[in-house]
């Protein structure tokens, strides 16, 4: 990774502001203490003066120490700053927000977003798309296919459940995909231009078969020596998401 871009500040100022504004939405205050022991600076952290406690009081001024205190890891350590951008919190924010940034510096950016906190569905499935998303952010895109595998495989199975579609014992991924798009009663309809939508939606199932696939011989699910490609990873990633965000609108469009 080409971590060098960041020391000039005239480059690093709006991905600073990228990551200023991610933080003031998603940082606890566990997260700052788990920045600052990852990074060595759990002293300068929880003995700040006003950066924890303004957080806990909800104090205008907490957003210029949030500031403050990337500045002073950009000057002490830019490690630290490095540390902030892959927490799994802020990594997709800047991806969406600064994706040109991020493949600057040699990061895989530019994926369709998260569905973890969106989408209506079990706790193991939600589980297995935070550990995805968690898995994308600090080892890359080869890492989530397993994940990826297992979240969609859940849920499918789940929708199926709750339809009172019957699959048999064992039912692939594509089994229990192919189950609902024949037989969940949100998916008969697919809008005023339902023959084209439909030839959208038709490939689905390969890509699904392809996953199961990739998930055994390409990921490091098993002992492979071939792995996916990053790009190739990415598209699997994206394909994925695109999948669960269609489906949960269109099966569960109230959640």
């Amino acid at each position: 990774m080409n971590h060098d871009l960041l020391d000039d500040s005239a480059w690093r100022g709006p991905l600073l502001l990228a990551m200023q504004r991610a933080i003031l939405t998603e940082f606890t205050a566990a997260d700052w203490r788990e920045i600052g022991y990852e990074t060595g600076f759990q002293d300068y952290i929880t003995k700040h003066p006003r950066l924890l406690r303004s957080l806990s009081w909800n104090d205008a001024d907490y957003s210029n120490h949030v500031f403050a205190v990337l500045e002073h890891f950009s000057r002490q350590d830019i490690q630290a700053l490095v540390a902030v951008i892959q927490h799994p919190k802020i990594r997709p924010h800047l991806e969406r927000d600064q994706p040109g940034k991020l493949i600057s510096m040699g990061y895989q950016a530019g994926h369709v977003p998260p569905v973890a906190q969106h989408i209506s569905a079990s706790e193991a499935v939600r589980l297995a798309l935070a550990d995805a998303d968690n898995l994308l952010a600090t080892s890359g895109a080869p890492s989530t296919i397993d994940r990826l595998h297992t979240a969609m495989h859940g849920y499918l199975k789940t929708m199926c459940q709750e339809s009172g579609i019957e699959l048999p014992d064992g039912a692939t991924l594509t089994v229990a995909y192919k189950a609902l798009r024949a037989q969940h009663p949100a998916l008969q309809s697919l809008g005023n231009h339902d023959g084209d939508i439909g030839k959208i939606l038709a490939p689905f199932a390969a890509v699904l078969d392809a996953i199961n696939t990739l998930r055994n011989h390409g990921s490091i699910a098993h002992p492979n020596e071939s792995i996916v490609g990053t790009p190739e990873a990415a598209l699997v990633v994206n394909a994925v998401r695109t999948m669960f965000h269609y489906l949960n609108q269109k099966l569960r469009p109230s959640s």
